[in-house]
């Protein structure tokens, strides 16, 4: 019997790449909800037979904040309330971030949406994992817009410069599929932690990644892993 998840914002980068990886896996299928399921209210209809829930779905970036905050919490809640019409669920994974404890509306939103997830799951009898995630990059990533990775990749790939500002200093990465692994693993594996932290795979000088893409040959795959999934992102975006 196929053993089914849901995935929330499937047609956003981890989402998919999440999505992808369930399919992979003999025996799972993944369940896949984007933004016109929340606003058609098909939430309870796609969820049925499924035995777990990963909430990514979400905005993380507006020229409101306090309205990207209300916008987040109204999705956690959409599916708390699809969960309670659902028997079978026995999990649910809330995505947030190891920078959750900053103070931005966006950031609140997620220490919010854990919370309720963590109050659900102790009102339901079931299991709640909020995975704290560092920053994803790798094909498929939005560039300028919360990605300095992305971003480079992009611009590398359209030949155009790379500007690294003063004191950019270094940022912790983890590759999407990586990422993916990790969250399949807590969606299906017993006993996992709350919150579970999912570490960083890589830690960079800005400096350093601009001028490993620089140097990259698209036709010539390079040696390591790090240099090779960053070239896999500067890749994607050629054209």
């Amino acid at each position: 019997m196929m053993r089914r998840i849901a995935v929330t914002g499937a047609g956003g980068f981890i989402g998919g790449a999440l999505a992808l990886r369930i399919d992979r896996e003999a025996g799972f299928g993944a369940v896949r909800i984007v933004r016109d399921d929340f606003s058609r209210g098909l939430l309870p209809e796609k969820l049925a037979g499924c035995e777990a829930v990963v909430h990514l779905a979400g905005e993380s970036r507006s020229t409101e904040p306090e309205a990207l905050f209300r916008t987040n919490l109204a999705l956690t809640e959409q599916v708390a309330a699809a969960v309670r019409k659902t028997p079978g669920i026995r999990r649910v994974l809330f995505g947030s971030t190891t920078h959750e404890a900053k103070e931005s509306p966006y950031h609140a939103s997620k220490r919010e949406g854990r919370a309720r997830f963590d109050a659900l799951a102790a009102e339901l009898g079931i299991e709640s994992v909020g995975v704290l995630m560092p920053n994803a990059f790798g094909p498929g990533g939005r560039p300028f817009y919360n990605s300095v990775v992305s971003t480079f990749c992009k611009l590398r790939a359209e030949g155009r410069p790379l500007e690294v500002h003063p004191g950019a200093g270094s940022v912790k990465l983890i590759a999407v599929d990586t990422l993916a692994e990790a969250l399949f693993r807590l969606a299906v594996e017993p006993a996992p932690e709350n919150p579970a932290v999912i570490p960083h795979e890589y830690e960079m000088e800005v400096a350093g990644i601009a001028r490993l893409l620089e140097s990259f040959d698209p036709e010539i795959r390079p040696e390591g892993k790090f240099e090779f999934d960053l070239w896999k992102c500067f890749r994607s975006y050629i054209r």
